[in-house]
């Protein structure tokens, strides 16, 4: 969230202070909470934008959630303690800072859909709702339980449970707050302080408690429950610097132990930015936690007035990025998600140029949608606003945004309930393929014609929803196929199938692969496939069809390390259906995944032709090295 605008602190100490400081002041800015935000929003945009190479930086949510929970209860206690707060107030300016440039990314984002690719639209406006109604989190773990729902839902707007997350949050404090006010009226602050740090390290356990390996981590990641503890223990820290009205000054061996804890503190951090793992199980059993508090004592480190790590984390970059971080993130992630789509990286002599110029227009929406903010907010008619268009509309709303606005608001009200129907045709067709793949296995194929090299005969395949749904094709560019394919189906699997099929005699001289679109491999399953590729042996040739699935962040990923696997091993081949699928969009379902009725068959050809390419080659090698 947009925390509300500070003020700077008072400057100069009398001579009755030389040997104290005054701890805060009604107003006063807390520094470096800029620097902070700062870090967590670097952490969050690598993520974003690299992935597989910052695989952690979804951890920078975590840090934001601390610093909200930490301003909400300092600005709160502050306007509380000089009698300017009310319930009324206390909305009005979350709803001004933060619903504001929410509706324009949303509606902005909107137009550019209807515009670029309109076919996305289909079945939006549920999600639309609940990201304005602050829900979003809740829809998502509705869509993630069920998988076919979960592919064809992929949108620019995933980013937003964290705000549903902040929203009904906000809504909540004032509840916590008058608790807090009441226990310090009845008895003292320190009560108040004892029970929200009770009511923090209560919620620390949600997670670990519900978290049980195997289940959806969407749950854990996406829920309000679970994200409380980041938020409460912001909150307690942000309650106890609010009523410090004394602290010692600061001694210099103090000041260099703290300096070296908050730099092993950002040290840490960017370590987990960079190794952390989504998927791991450790993340939710205490990984989370654990650095939920690193969090908390970092934010604690900074916020001390006798201390300077407030000034020197303050950077001026890193505190510009802190600033503007609520802009930064929202726009962020629906930007590169069209980017992608769209395929500009085609149109770009480098990656270097193509990342410089998606920056450059997430940071130019970030300002551009502030300055909306901050005129509409100073617009206390509508007559006064009628006044300020007239005359600056030009200025503050350029036309191609104006038209976007227009156009989403357009496709948010038109856009069609298709995607449901969507879903439902890709559910009949792979249950349907699924439930004749034994049968289809076990028919008998007459192979005396077949003109593909001997090794492509009685070829075995294993794959997830891809393969399933493409079964049928494959069928008939492959004679005498043994297919095992089955939806959600992840890497690691691919052993007790490999081995199941080698029981049964159905593994030949040639092994087709299709895994990797359900889950990450480095990092989790990767002790598992390389002891698949070791079982399949040196013998036998294996082809892997490397994945194909925009808006899923482990592919990139998977597919880097297919290609690296395929290195090591020389029998190992990749099958480049990623390329090709970029290329043909038109190949696939509306999920960008699943190939349609057009798509099947081009996958099922291009694999043929690529095992087919490889297979001569090797029996034209054979030859040569027998003549000799």
């Amino acid at each position: 969230m947009m925390p509300p605008e500070l003020e700077e602190p008072h400057q100069g100490l009398g001579s009755r202070q030389k040997k104290r400081i005054i701890g805060v002041k009604p107003g006063q800015f807390v520094k470096g909470l800029d620097g902070l935000k700062g870090l967590a929003i670097l952490g969050v945009t690598i993520f974003h934008l690299f992935p597989h190479a910052a695989s952690g930086g979804f951890m920078g949510v975590s840090l934001f959630f601390v610093l909200s929970g930490y301003l909400l209860a300092f600005t709160t206690n502050q306007q509380w303690k000089v009698g300017n707060y009310s319930i009324s107030k206390f909305f009005q300016r979350r709803a001004e800072r933060i619903l504001i440039p929410l509706v324009l990314m949303v509606t902005v984002i909107l137009g550019l859909w209807h515009l670029l690719l309109p076919e996305k639209l289909a079945g939006i406006r549920p999600e639309v709702i609940s990201i304005l109604l602050g829900y979003n989190n809740w829809w998502q773990i509705a869509q993630n339980a069920d998988y076919f729902t979960r592919l064809v839902n992929t949108s620019p707007f995933t980013h937003m449970w964290f705000l549903g997350v902040e929203i009904q949050y906000i809504v909540i404090w004032p509840i916590l707050f008058w608790i807090y006010t009441a226990l310090k009226r009845q008895w003292s602050y320190t009560i108040g302080l004892v029970w929200m740090l009770v009511l923090a390290l209560g919620s620390s356990v949600t997670m670990p408690l519900l978290y049980t390996e195997g289940m959806d981590v969407s749950r854990f990641y996406y829920g309000t429950d679970t994200r409380l503890f980041a938020l409460l223990l912001g909150a307690f820290l942000g309650l106890h610097r609010s009523e410090q009205k004394l602290y010692p000054l600061g001694t210099m061996k103090g000041n260099v132990i703290s300096s070296v804890l908050l730099l092993v503190g950002i040290i840490v951090t960017v370590l987990g930015y960079i190794y952390l793992d989504g998927q791991s199980p450790s993340l939710y059993t205490y990984g989370m936690v654990a650095f939920t508090c690193l969090f908390g004592f970092m934010v604690w480190l900074v916020e001390r007035p006798n201390t300077p790590l407030g000034k020197l984390i303050d950077v001026p970059l890193l505190a510009w990025f802190g600033k503007h971080s609520y802009g930064l993130f929202l726009w962020q992630y629906p930007m590169i998600y069209l980017f992608e789509h769209m395929g500009f990286m085609e149109y770009f002599a480098s990656p270097i140029a193509y990342y410089i110029v998606l920056v450059s227009a997430i940071i130019g929406l970030t300002l551009w949608s502030e300055a909306v903010t901050n005129w509409c907010v100073r617009q206390h008619s509508v007559r006064a606003i009628v006044d300020v268009v007239r005359s600056y509309y030009v200025k503050v709303v350029s036309i191609v945004g104006a038209i976007c606005i227009v156009l989403g608001m357009y496709a948010f009200a038109t856009a069609s309930e298709e995607k449901q129907q969507d879903v439902t045709e890709l559910q009949v067709r792979l249950a349907k393929n699924a439930e004749s793949q034994a049968a289809e296995n076990a028919k008998v194929i007459d192979l005396s014609t077949v003109s593909d090299p001997q090794d492509m005969v009685h070829m075995a395949a294993i794959g997830d929803s891809v393969m399933l749904g493409s079964a049928h094709a494959l069928r008939k560019d492959f004679a005498g196929i043994q297919i095992d394919a089955k939806v959600s189906r992840y890497v690691g699997a691919g052993l007790g199938i490999a081995k199941q099929m080698d029981a049964k005699q159905q593994l030949g001289n040639a092994v087709l692969i299709g895994l990797g679109t359900n889950g990450p491999i480095t990092g989790y399953y990767e002790d598992e496939t390389k002891a698949l590729v070791q079982y399949l042996g040196s013998n036998r040739q294996i082809f892997w069809i490397n994945n194909y699935a925009p808006g899923i962040q482990w592919i990139e990923a998977n597919n880097t390390y297919l290609t690296k696997l395929a290195k090591e091993h020389p029998n190992v081949h990749i099958i480049d259906w990623a390329s090709l699928a970029a290329k043909h969009r038109d190949w696939l379902g509306d999920d960008g995944i699943h190939p349609n009725d057009t798509g099947v068959k081009e996958y099922s050809k291009f694999i043929h032709d690529e095992v087919k390419k490889v297979l001569l080659q090797q029996e034209e090698t054979n030859k040569k090295q027998k003549k000799r």
